[in-house]
């Protein structure tokens, strides 16, 4: 009698096992990401020497989302292509929204500045859910003449969760624009939204 109490808990147990097994992989499927219908967001952390003083200037942070990397933003934006994301900081206000001329304004998840620090957070879902961005980043004066850029622009992967990039840039180096304009670091993350 005690073996076949014995057998039945060992079968009951070894069922248990297998649908946490069964139910994990059902779950995940490809490693442990996200449930199913969680959305993956772009934050991007700006650092400059002085503080960020948008009644001076302009902070942008373009973006290429076409996953084309030979292609990617330079630093000059009269030659933006139609299908770049820009966000930019101007008068202490974010603007978002693509390049090509009529396109609609975008929201952003979230934003702020404070100090030499400006921090923005884009739905991916809002650049068309791409598997890697392009980013630079560039600050001019009123007029949009150039103070400071990345030297190049660089990529993150944004398929996968706590995916980072980041860039330095040299110091000293934004000419008339001073410290406040003198960009120094930029980090992009990949995080979950909400």
């Amino acid at each position: 009698m005690r073996i076949m109490n014995v057998k039945k808990v060992i079968i009951f147990l070894l069922m248990i096992g297998i649908m946490v097994i069964i139910s994990g992989c059902a779950r995940w499927p490809e490693g442990p990401e996200p449930e199913p219908g969680t959305e993956y967001q772009l934050e991007i952390t700006v650092e400059v020497t002085g503080e960020i003083n948008s009644y001076d200037g302009i902070y942008y942070i373009v973006l290429d989302a076409d996953e084309e990397s030979i292609d990617g933003p330079g630093d000059d934006l009269f030659f933006w292509d139609d299908d770049f994301y820009y966000i930019n900081l101007e008068n202490e206000f974010f603007y978002f929204a693509q390049v090509e001329e009529g396109s609609p304004e975008l929201d952003l998840t979230d934003y702020l500045y404070s100090e030499n620090e400006l921090q923005v957070t884009i739905a991916l879902s809002d650049l068309g859910s791409p598997n890697s961005i392009d980013i630079n980043v560039i600050t001019t004066d009123s007029a949009n003449n150039t103070y400071d850029h990345l030297d190049s622009y660089f990529t993150i992967n944004t398929t996968v969760l706590g995916s980072t990039a980041t860039r330095e840039d040299s110091t000293g180096d934004s000419g008339d624009g001073g410290a406040d304009f003198d960009i120094v670091k930029v980090t992009a993350v990949v995080a979950t939204l909400y």
